[in-house]
């Protein structure tokens, strides 16, 4: 019996607690009662009920026998892999409401985003911006990136930014009034919205990974840039940022341990909700679409957090927060076994932030630790006519 067999060996107890029998599920899906079920199994409907519990197990030579019933592999029915067609959860980062609660998360996340040298280097070395120019920032959020361009610019460009989030348009209004910047917002969905004229630069960050498919989104980019116009696409790579995180003392290897994500992130993408690899695509695509002089760059900012640097506490916060806060989400596991993730490939992924946070409370104030994002910076002229 199933049963039995999963409360020897150290080896099968770690298996019994990936099972979630899905026989409830199953059942109201097709209709059908405990004492129905019963009855077509020749067992009490009390068996059934404790079944579906989890007080108890089917009889291991039940489970090829319900499985076929329910027309579903074994490994579905035990709840090892999702069933074929299980609802796929969607995180929503492509709508207005996620993004209204997320102003917070933005200030802290950005302000590590960029070395301002660099980005200086980009404007006057690579980009050459050496006139005034107009700059339409699309998905601008609070207009973070806008605030850094605009002291690097020649005087007298200018800055818009459009956004579909309300809440973070008006934070960036009263950051540009607080910091003298020329600059107005638009609360508009960029896809959707009527262009009325063109600019210098059009530039995005942190958007096309959030889209299933970049390609309109660049070719409206490019609609909205005048002829000769630069257009820049600056996003992080979900690979990358699996390996990008060392804390002095973890397992390196399980830190990167990102088994299962491909599934998770490939679902992501044939949903249309996020492209898990747009960085890597977009030089790709924008070629396609005719941009000139396309190069990709990589932003070189890097985060190295020890106990004797300056707002350390702070640094930690923010980091926990950024890094080891969603594992809370009891829905995350089931929302990646609902994108292909087996459930011990979710559980071991949504529980990396755990284990973060753990060490960092059995070591406070003791931990260091480098971040790496990968964020590539690619880039390309729209060809004078």
């Amino acid at each position: 019996m199933i049963g039995k067999f999963l409360y020897h060996g150290c080896e099968v107890i770690k298996m019994k607690q990936t099972i979630t029998l899905q026989l409830a599920k199953l059942r109201k899906r097709n209709g059908i009662t405990q004492r129905q079920l019963a009855e077509e199994l020749g067992t009490s409907f009390q068996n059934v009920s404790k079944w579906e519990t989890g007080v108890t197990l089917p009889d291991i030579a039940l489970l090829p026998v319900l499985a076929a019933y329910f027309q579903v592999s074994v490994d579905e029915l035990l709840g090892l892999v999702p069933l074929k067609d299980e609802t796929y959860l969607s995180e929503g980062t492509g709508s207005e409401e996620f993004w209204d609660q997320k102003l917070e998360y933005l200030k802290r996340t950005r302000k590590n985003a960029w070395n301002p040298d660099y980005l200086e280097f980009l404007v006057k070395t690579v980009w050459k911006l050496d006139k005034p120019v107009s700059v339409l920032d699309c998905g601008c959020g609070y207009g973070y990136l806008g605030a850094l361009l605009l002291p690097l610019l020649p005087g007298g460009s200018t800055y818009t930014g459009v956004d579909f989030s309300k809440n973070l348009l008006d934070y960036g209004e009263k950051l540009f009034a607080a910091e003298g910047l020329p600059g107005q917002f638009f609360c508009e969905d960029f896809l959707n919205m009527e262009l009325t004229e063109q600019y210098d630069v059009v530039i995005c960050q942190s958007v096309l990974r959030h889209l299933g498919d970049s390609k309109p989104f660049i070719k409206k980019m490019m609609e909205a840039a005048r002829f000769g116009g630069l257009i820049v696409c600056i996003d992080s790579n979900r690979e990358l940022e699996c390996a990008g995180l060392y804390v002095d003392g973890m397992d390196y290897a399980k830190l990167c341990d990102h088994r299962g994500a491909e599934k998770h992130w490939k679902a992501e993408k044939e949903n249309g909700d996020r492209d898990y690899a747009a960085a890597m695509r977009n030089a790709f695509v924008m070629q396609k679409l005719g941009l000139t002089g396309v190069e990709v760059r990589m932003n070189d900012r890097m985060s190295f957090v020890h106990p004797k640097k300056q707002d350390y506490a702070q640094e930690v916060e923010d980091f926990l927060e950024q890094n080891a806060q969603w594992y809370k989400d009891k829905n995350e596991t089931e929302r990646l076994i609902s994108h292909g993730m087996s459930k011990s490939e979710a559980e071991n992924y949504s529980g990396r932030g755990r284990r973060i946070r753990e060490y960092f409370e059995q070591h406070p104030s003791e931990v260091s630790y480098l971040l790496f994002r990968g964020k590539t910076i690619t880039f390309g002229w729209k060809e004078i006519r």
